[in-house]
């Protein structure tokens, strides 16, 4: 398991590499014009600019501009000229556990209703039940994000006031169920769609699994239904189940780019927005890279949860 996890690191770490690359590549090499001129913003002073082609080491080529990129990212120092010269990495860095908090609430109500919910439909497949579920599925589906989001802001702040229409309070200023209280809507936004797409799974997968000989086997052993239930279908089922929250855990960030807009939330997809309206292109860097780390740690996470699940994979 540790060199599983070693390779599994590594790899990551290689993912990294060429994430950066392409976004220095993006945002640097592939527009025409002086870069300098680009990150500087509106600021046209010459002296300024400069300035601005010095601190970013633009004039040492592209090689050398990426290796300051780099270093500014990597200690924490990175500068925006257009902005004159505030140090963005603390409100990227602050901004990193709000949108962490918003996908893992998020991805709790999506796996509690749709892992739920598609399990019961498998084993009453053909039931009433099951396709009022199959139903409420596809019905949580066809929600577009930003119409969901403006639909609950409109029923549960001014039809039925039970929630704030926005902002955001920390967990360590006024206690989890304020915290709470304030992420419910936004994280409803984006786990309807996704409650949906996990019931469907779910009840395909396990009722594949229904199917198997192996089932049919512990059946035919005497072990409880309580017991063949949990640990050969469902511990089995989970596999497909994980790889895909996987890639929609760390893809959650695209769709908080606008809930953490509607909502007000001061969250990473909201600083990458900011970056986009201001053109701000340091942000945008530096946005761009956390985003990718998020995706590449959560995958290698994914990784080690199915080589738990699935003993063969640590041996491929």
């Amino acid at each position: 398991m540790g060199g599983f996890l070693i390779v599994r690191t590594f790899d990551g770490i290689i993912k990294l590499f060429f994430v950066s690359v392409i976004l220095f590549f993006v945002l640097v090499v592939l527009p025409p014009g002086d870069p300098a001129q680009r990150f500087g913003g509106k600021m046209q002073d010459p002296v300024k600019i400069a300035q601005v082609k010095k601190d970013f080491c633009f004039d040492k080529g592209n090689v050398g501009a990426y290796g300051c990129f780099m270093k500014k990212t990597l200690t924490g120092k990175f500068e925006s000229p257009s902005q004159g010269n505030i140090n963005i990495m603390p409100a990227a860095l602050k901004a990193i556990p709000i949108t962490f908090g918003l996908a893992v609430l998020a991805s709790i109500f999506w796996l509690t209703a749709g892992i739920f919910a598609g399990a019961k439909g498998a084993l009453k497949a053909g039931s009433k039940l099951d396709r009022g579920l199959m139903v409420g599925a596809l019905i949580g589906i066809s929600f577009p994000t930003a119409w969901l989001s403006l639909l609950l802001l409109m029923v549960f702040t001014d039809k039925i006031p039970i929630f704030p229409a926005g902002g955001y309070v920390g967990i360590g200023s006024d206690g989890l169920f304020s915290w709470i209280h304030h992420m419910v809507l936004p994280a409803l936004t984006l786990a309807i769609v996704n409650a949906g797409v996990y019931t469907r799974l779910t009840r395909t997968t396990v009722r594949q699994k229904l199917r198997e000989e192996y089932v049919k086997t512990a059946e035919a052993k005497g072990l409880s239904s309580s017991r063949v239930f949990g640990w050969h279908v469902m511990r089995t089922a989970m596999i497909p189940i994980v790889v895909m929250f996987g890639m929609d855990f760390a893809g959650l960030l695209g769709g908080a780019i606008f809930t953490e807009s509607i909502f007000g939330l001061p969250g990473l997809g909201g600083f990458v927005m900011r970056g986009m309206q201001s053109s701000d292109f340091s942000m945008l860097f530096v946005g761009g890279l956390i985003a990718a780390t998020f995706v590449v740690v959560s995958n290698t996470l994914v990784d080690l949860v199915q080589a738990m699940l699935d003993p063969k994979l640590r041996a491929a």
